[in-house]
């Protein structure tokens, strides 16, 4: 492990009293200071893939001293359990390596560390299923959404009952798939910003070479029957499980663009605009997702290179 300098610790208590800072905006429920909370991951993962596993644990237990001190023990735990333990699961296995040979090292697949990730959302959204959807908290949530929309419009509260009825039934699904998408973006955002001045532990990987390991194609068949067959709490478990499982293949499905991409001279531009349809119409979401999905029989990300 490189030695540290005096700067660098600096550097590292710094960003984790930041992020303990950042992570206030979701307890104040001030707009701005929301949307700057969504990136308060940002900074630890700045610690962790520049300078390694031990300063990034340094700074968080600085953050959640931080939080506990500003906000209490629960927001801490909170912060932990959503946000400190998916930080650290990408960063442990990001900076895993082996030595190939004197001039070659072989990094841990980029799509065995999402796999990860999406075994812990997994996970987590049964938690919240179980949790959150219990016959008390359920009619409470229900309550709040509905008051909270009456307060825009009274008219709207009894038109979107049924359908806030059903939004809070997908709500751990939800919550889950905000954690797994903006990790995955602090991380590549972080990532770029160490790139760029040269301070990343990591090579950056390619999409290009993203590939899920199997048991994601498996964990689908397994939890779609639950979900399809499945009644009670079982089968709102499998469904919260369900969705949140499909973030997974939507990535395998973007690197499938990524790997077609290549063909043009102007790749980035070709990607700017794809993603940027992708976030208007939003139904260009769905066959991303379909042919991630059949990825391993269709095997489209040669197929469409040799086109």
């Amino acid at each position: 492990m490189t030695t540290l300098s005096s700067k660098d610790w600096h550097q590292i208590l710094a960003r984790g009293v930041l992020t303990a800072l950042l992570f206030q905006g979701f307890l104040t429920g001030n707009p701005l200071w929301v949307i700057a909370a969504i990136f308060h991951q940002f900074p630890l993962f700045s610690i962790g893939l520049q300078y390694g596993l031990r300063p990034f644990l340094i700074g968080s237990a600085v953050s959640l001293c931080c939080i506990t001190l500003l906000s209490g023990v629960k927001p801490a735990l909170l912060q932990g359990l959503f946000f400190l333990i998916p930080c650290l699961l990408v960063i442990f296995l990001a900076l895993r390596h082996r030595q190939v040979s004197n001039t070659q090292v072989e990094w841990y697949p980029i799509g065995r560390v999402v796999a990860c990730l999406t075994a812990y959302t997994l996970g987590l959204a049964a938690f919240l299923s179980i949790t959150l959807l219990t016959n008390d908290n359920l009619q409470m949530l229900q309550q709040t959404f509905l008051e909270g929309m009456g307060k825009f419009n009274p008219n709207m509260e009894a038109l979107y009952q049924p359908f806030i009825v059903q939004l809070v039934m997908i709500l751990p699904a939800f919550l889950a798939s905000f954690l797994f998408l903006f990790t995955l973006i602090n991380a590549v955002f972080a990532q770029s910003v160490l790139q760029r001045f040269s301070c990343n532990l990591r090579p950056t990987p390619s999409m290009i070479h993203f590939e899920l390991p199997w048991w994601p194609w498996w964990a689908l068949a397994v939890i779609g029957i639950f979900a399809f067959f499945g009644s009670g709490q079982v089968g709102t478990i499998s469904i919260n499980m369900l969705w949140a499982l499909l973030n997974a293949f939507m990535l395998e499905g973007l690197a499938i663009i990524h790997s077609y991409s290549t063909k043009y001279e102007q790749r980035n531009l070709f990607l700017w605009i794809f993603y940027t349809l992708m976030v208007v119409f939003g139904w260009l979401a769905l066959p991303v997702l379909i042919v991630g999905i059949f990825e391993p029989w269709l095997n489209l990300k040669e197929r469409l290179c040799k086109i």
